[in-house]
Parts: C-alpha cells; sequence; structure tokens
C-alpha cells in the first residue's frame, strides 16, 4: 500500500496510455527471426516508466501467440547484487544458466545451461569468501588441471574459454526459440559497473538467438562512459545498441491527470470539506511545479497517503497536500516552516508586531533566507505559494492584513495558518534516525578536531542516527569539506569506526564499514599527492586505539591497488595510487603492529568482525602468527565458541515466489577450516553441547554451536 515508487505489472494498471507501446515492442521482438544476437535500448529520464513499460512487455512477450514450440525464454538480471567486474560477470552467466538448466525447456537448452556454468567459472579465478568480504587465493575447481605456471594457466584458459564459447553458439544456435534477457536501471550502477553491463553484453554474452533489452536514462550513461571509457561514450553506445527506442513522453496534462487520479484513490471527498476555489489557487501557484514526472507523483502519493490516514477529520486536506509535496520535493522549506512557526502562523497584529518597515524587513529577511533553500523553484513562485498557504506573509510582503475573525475561519476549517492546527501538520516531520541539515553542518564546522568529531561521531551513534549522517556526509565530500578538515575526518573515522553499529542486513543493505570506505576514497581521491596521502593515513592508522577492522579494511584497498592480496583486477598504474610500494610497507608494519596489541589485550578476540581481521591478519604475515593467535585462543572451551560464534553468519534467501526474503542462518565450514580442523573441533563440541556449561551459553553461542555441528553432519546446507 505505501511503496511510493511500484512499477506496474498488468496493462489493465496502465493510466497513461503506455499499453500499446510496450505491446509493440514485444511485437517486434517476436518477429525478430535472425539468430544473430540482438540488443534493443529502451530509454527514458528517472521516473518516466520504463520498468513499468518493461513488464507490460514482458507480459505480452510471455503471452502473445506465437507458432508451436517458438515460445521465448525471458528472464531479468538484477546487476545491483553484484560489486565488482568478476562478480557481476560470473553471477550473470550462472544466473542465465540456472535459467535454461530449469525442466520447463528442451534438452538442448539444458545443454546450454550446463556449458553456461562452466563458461561462468571461467570468470571467477578468485574464489569469494560469502560474509567475509574477502577474496582468497583458492583457484576455482576448473583451472586446477591446466598446470602449475602462469603461462600454461593463461594458455589453458584461454583454449578452454574459446572452446567452451564455441560449443555454446552451437547449441544456442540451433534453438527454435529466443531467449530475451531484460536488465533494468543500469542508470542507478556506478560508472566502472555501467561499462561492465555494455562489455558484458557487447562481447562476452554476444550469443546467437539472444536478444538483450537494456533499460536506462540515456544521459546519466553518456556521462558515466565519458568519464570510464576513452573516445565518443556516445560511439561507444550506438556501438552496442542495435535497435534505440524512446519511452514516448508525459504531457503535462496526461501528468496532471494521473496526479488527480491518484489523489482521488486516497481523499475521500465526500467526508471532506473541499474549498475547490482554494485548492485551485494553491495548486496554480505551487503545487503543480513540483510534479515531473511519474516517480514524483508515486513519491509524493506514498508520503502523502500516510500522513492523510493518520490526520483525516483533524487538518485541512488541501494545506496537508501542500506541506506534503513541500516535505517531499523540497525538505530544507519544510524545516524551515516548521522551525520558524512564529513567521508563519496567525496574523500580522499591529498592536504585537506594529507597522514600522523595518519590523517587516526583518521578517522578509528570515523568510528569504528559508526561501533561499529552495533550488527546485522560482524565488517569486514560492513566495506567492507560501502568502496563499500562510496569510501573514501577506503583511510582511503586500502590506494587506487580516482581522482576528479569519484566525477563527482558519481554525475551524483546519488550515496550517491557524496557531492551533499548526503543530498537527509536522507530527510526522523527521523520522527515527534522521539528521537535519542544520545538525550536519553544525557538526561538520567542528571537523578541524579529529577528537571532537569523533566525540559527535559516536553521539550521533548512541542516538541511532549515525547511518543518515554517513549517507548525508557523502553529499559534502566531492567539495564542501574544506581540505583541511580531510586529515582529522578520516582520522576520527578510522579511530571510532569500528564502535558504529553495522546498520541493516539483507539482500541490498550496505553496512556501515562499507559507507565509510566509500567516504575515504572520495575524500583521498581529492588528494593527488603520495606524500600528503601518505601522511593522512599514516596519522589516521598510527593515532586509532578504538578501531582494527576500519584500518584493515582500507589497508585492503590500498594493497589492491599494487597487486597484493592475489588479485589483478584493481590494480592501478603507479601514478594514481594513493601510496608508493615503500609508504604502503610502512602502513602494513603499522597495521600489523596493531593487531599483535589487539590480540596480546584478548580484545582481538572479542572483536565481532573477527573472521574478516584473521583473514587480513594472514595475508599480511601469512600463517604462523595468526595460527598461534587461534591455537592459544581455542584452547578453552570458552575461546572455541567465541571463534565459532564469530564466523556464524545470517543470510537472506529469497525464493522465485517470494516477496521477501527468508532469514538464514549459515556457517562456512571452508573457510573456518582454515584456522581450525573441523571434525576434531566437531568431536569436542558434541561432548561439550553435553555439558552443563551449555546451557549457560547465550542464545548466540547456542545457535552457532547448532549450526556447526548440523552442518558437519550435512542437515544445513552450507553453500552462500
Amino acid at each position: 500500500m505505501f511503496k511510493g515508487d511500484q512499477p506496474i505489472i498488468s496493462p489493465a494498471d496502465d493510466l497513461l496510455g503506455r499499453d500499446s507501446f510496450a505491446r509493440s515492442l514485444a511485437e517486434a521482438i517476436l518477429n525478430y527471426d535472425s539468430s544473430d544476437n540482438l540488443v534493443i535500448g529502451l530509454f527514458g529520464e528517472w521516473g518516466s516508466g520504463k520498468t513499468s513499460v518493461i513488464n507490460m512487455a514482458v507480459g505480452y512477450l510471455q503471452n502473445l501467440p506465437v507458432p508451436e514450440n517458438r515460445t521465448p525464454i525471458v528472464t531479468k538480471f538484477n546487476p545491483w547484487n553484484f560489486s565488482d567486474q568478476n562478480q557481476l560477470i560470473s553471477e550473470f552467466f550462472r544466473h542465465l544458466s540456472n535459467v535454461l538448466e530449469k525442466p520447463d525447456y528442451a534438452s538442448k537448452t539444458e545443454k546450454a545451461g550446463e556449458k553456461l556454468n562452466l563458461y561462468s567459472k571461467f570468470f571467477s579465478p578468485l574464489k569469494f569468501v560469502p560474509g567475509l568480504g574477502q577474496y582468497t587465493d583458492i583457484v576455482q575447481g576448473v583451472l586446477q588441471t591446466a598446470g602449475s605456471s602462469a603461462t600454461s594457466l593463461a594458455v589453458a584458459m584461454k583454449k578452454d574459454i574459446t572452446a567452451t564459447r564455441n560449443e555454446l553458439n552451437s547449441i544456442l544456435a540451433e534453438l527454435p526459440y529466443k531467449i530475451i534477457i531484460v536488465i533494468d536501471d543500469i542508470d542507478r550502477l556506478n560508472n566502472a559497473e555501467i561499462r561492465q553491463i555494455f562489455q558484458l553484453v557487447k562481447a562476452l554474452a554476444d550469443f546467437p538467438n539472444t536478444i538483450y533489452v537494456l533499460a536506462f536514462d540515456k544521459e546519466v550513461i553518456l556521462r558515466a562512459l565519458a568519464k570510464v571509457q576513452e573516445g565518443s561514450g556516445l560511439e561507444y553506445l550506438e556501438k552496442v545498441i542495435q535497435v534505440p527506442f524512446e519511452i514516448p513522453t508525459i504531457s503535462q496534462s496526461e501528468l496532471e491527470s494521473l496526479f488527480f487520479r491518484k489523489l482521488d484513490e486516497v481523499i475521500d471527498f465526500s467526508e471532506e470539506e473541499w474549498d475547490q476555489t482554494y485548492w485551485e489557487n494553491l495548486y496554480h501557484s505551487g503545487i503543480k511545479h513540483f510534479f515531473k514526472n511519474i516517480r514524483d507523483i508515486n513519491r509524493f502519493v506514498n508520503i502523502f497517503r500516510f500522513g492523510y490516514k493518520t490526520l483525516k477529520g483533524k487538518v485541512n486536506p488541501v494545506d496537508l497536500i501542500a506541506l506534503t509535496a513541500i516535505q517531499v520535493f523540497t525538505p530544507d522549506l519544510y524545516y524551515g516552516i516548521r522551525d520558524n512557526k512564529d513567521l508563519f502562523v496567525g496574523i500580522w497584529d499591529s498592536l504585537t508586531y506594529g507597522r514600522a518597515e523595518s519590523t517587516r524587513e526583518r521578517a522578509r529577511s528570515r523568510c528569504s533566507r528559508i526561501i533561499e533553500t529552495v533550488k527546485e523553484l522560482e524565488p517569486n513562485v514560492i513566495e506567492d505559494f507560501l502568502q496563499r498557504l500562510f496569510p501573514k506573509l501577506q503583511a510582511v510582503y503586500r502590506n494587506t492584513y487580516h482581522s482576528h475573525g479569519s484566525l477563527t475561519d482558519w481554525r475551524r476549517s483546519g488550515r496550517a495558518c491557524s496557531p492551533d492546527n499548526f503543530d498537527l501538520f509536522f507530527k510526522l516531520s523527521i523520522s527515527k534516525g534522521e539528521i537535519s541539515r542544520e545538525e550536519i553542518q553544525a557538526i561538520l564546522s567542528a571537523a578541524k578536531d579529529a577528537g571532537g568529531f569523533a566525540s559527535s561521531l559516536l553521539a550521533l551513534s548512541n542516538e541511532g542516527k549515525i547511518t543518515r549522517f554517513l549517507d548525508r556526509l557523502e553529499d559534502y565530500t566531492e567539495s564542501l569539506i574544506p581540505s583541511e578538515n580531510i586529515e582529522p575526518i578520516v582520522s576520527a573515522l578510522m579511530d571510532v569506526g569500528d564502535l558504529f553499529p553495522e546498520g541493516e542486513v539483507g539482500f541490498y543493505a550496505t553496512p556501515n564499514s562499507i559507507r565509510i570506505i566509500r567516504i575515504f576514497h572520495q575524500l583521498m581521491r581529492r588528494i593527488d599527492n603520495q606524500a600528503e596521502c601518505f601522511s593522512i593515513y599514516k596519522k589516521a592508522m598510527g593515532k586509532a586505539t578504538k578501531s582494527i577492522y576500519t584500518i584493515l579494511h582500507e589497508l585492503y584497498g590500498l594493497r589492491s591497488a599494487h597487486g597484493r592480496d592475489g588479485s589483478k583486477d584493481h590494480v592501478e598504474p603507479e601514478e594514481k595510487r594513493k601510496v608508493s610500494t615503500d609508504q604502503l610497507d610502512e602502513l602494513e608494519k603499522i597495521a600489523t603492529e596493531k593487531l599483535h596489541i589487539w590480540a596480546g589485550e584478548g580484545t582481538l578476540a572479542e572483536h565481532r568482525n573477527l573472521p574478516r581481521i584473521l583473514f587480513s591478519w594472514k595475508r599480511l604475515e601469512g600463517s604462523p602468527p595468526v595460527d598461534d593467535f587461534v591455537s592459544d585462543l581455542v584452547k578453552t572451551d570458552d575461546g572455541l565458541v567465541k571463534l565459532i560464534a564469530a564466523f556464524l553468519q545470517r543470510t537472506y534467501r529469497r525464493g522465485l515466489s517470494d516477496h521477501v526474503a527468508k532469514l538464514v542462518w549459515r556457517l562456512n565450514l571452508e573457510a573456518l577450516g582454515e584456522f581450525i580442523p573441523i571434525q576434531e573441533t566437531a568431536t569436542r563440541l558434541r561432548l561439550f553441547s553435553a555439558n552443563p556449561q551449555f546451557d549457560k551459553l547465550d542464545e548466540h553461542k547456542k545457535l552457532a554451536i547448532q549450526i556447526f555441528l548440523g552442518t558437519v553432519d550435512g542437515k544445513i546446507d552450507d553453500r552462500f
């Protein structure tokens, strides 16, 4: 009910006449009778309804009559789930393999699925340890027979890829039907990932009898390609997209009609006192200017529906529409109104305020500062809009005054300009965990002092606002944070980053540790001097006493740029590296020394990110010191249980018919087996679980032991 940006699925829900376009698109795809690969581009701005058109077109592709045995296979691939090139590409082929191997399809399709599954392995040279966020040097089984030398591996891999690709092409070329692959929302990926999608479609997956439908905002894609692609982004795009389509534009009248229909669905006009004249004046003076596309309407209706159900019968519905539009599209103006009640409500009483121009000028100045926060509309439009919504301003701007009798009318009709009603409109003004623009700026103004900034961050964390602050901080990293504040901000985050909650978990959640790394990246890329970068990192890492994982996490990126950790995918040329080889050696030494300190003090064993830290430590120093630490830790049952519990991971699985993901606890025995012997540990834990001490454990540790033993016994699947 409250999904503000939910695309339509059925043509029956189409209110903008897109159904005929979607059907024509589907018919054109079905009529394509060549076995050659085809790439179709569906262009449209954000909020123009691309996903709705795709949903309707997919419905037609699956249901329009076609000759017997020619019904196409249609699948959607969501690239949002994958974060780097190797993973994205291999997971694409794995996804397509799973689709083709379904029992619904013919044996040739199943063979194609098997070949695709093999093909995917060529793009996963490094194994990912799920939940740990780190790569290990375990080579995929498909390459294990290729020999020990790097040269023989490369030759064999190239040969095997070519052979597998040729077999796959032969199988797919014989299919009597098409495989249609839809990739939507490409414009929401980062620049590098956008290029990866086009490279995938253009060079790696241009199979016979496959048709790609790629949906995106063309201008966003061109800007992204201009930053990561040599030459013209337009020329590159035209080489990939063979058949471009533009989403039909929406006229202002169509948009307006849709907006009114959506309002009719929410407001029960039979039960409301609706002042049509007031509505039309407020709509044409301001409200209509906020809505540029379908997404704007959906965002608005989502929030308005919630507020209306809560405030129905208590406030004027026209004013609620107006203030909700302000809240959704110009939140700074919304908070400016909320925080300056005396400026907007009531009347300009000459006994209280007088009629002196200087008094009115001060009020105009205050109002102007609030209006200046609005970038979406012209100041004169906002002024006129606010004067109609809050008539008191008419005395400030036009020397027009209202009597005390107006206050009675406004109160009775539930108007926001009444002092008795004003606060009702702002009961839902700020969610728990939200943080205002003023609060952000106040914190950033004190960012010259690393200690003070760190204290502010911890206070935000205690208030449940740190996740939102880190999100909003990215709005300032590109240029608004002074260069001299980069070092104290990096130092503060490096010191207290481990103390923040990880944030929400799930398929699409971003942990706070990743947010911190993004902020480091955005700030440090503004510095093009290795000596200065090294100085910032050295001071930040050296002074950090409360965090170890944040240090190792950032160090991992610096090591990857040098080709360490076994990965060559993120290696950067020397001139683009933030630190030199010698400087990186020194930073690694700092991190290693801190690891030994944390291990010696006993705090490392208590860290919530212990598995990731252990893998990082092993890459830095090799196995001996890590093995010594783990061996010492697991001498006691308490230490062993701590280690097992640290490796217990919360995962989410979603079936094809599920609307929400299901929480599943898993324990990766392969990862854990790098540190302790699994079978010996299982024997030991079975004995311990029969001991009275087991009952004294907290529920998380009990669960960890149960999941471990269940996985060892094969009762629980350890695949992620």
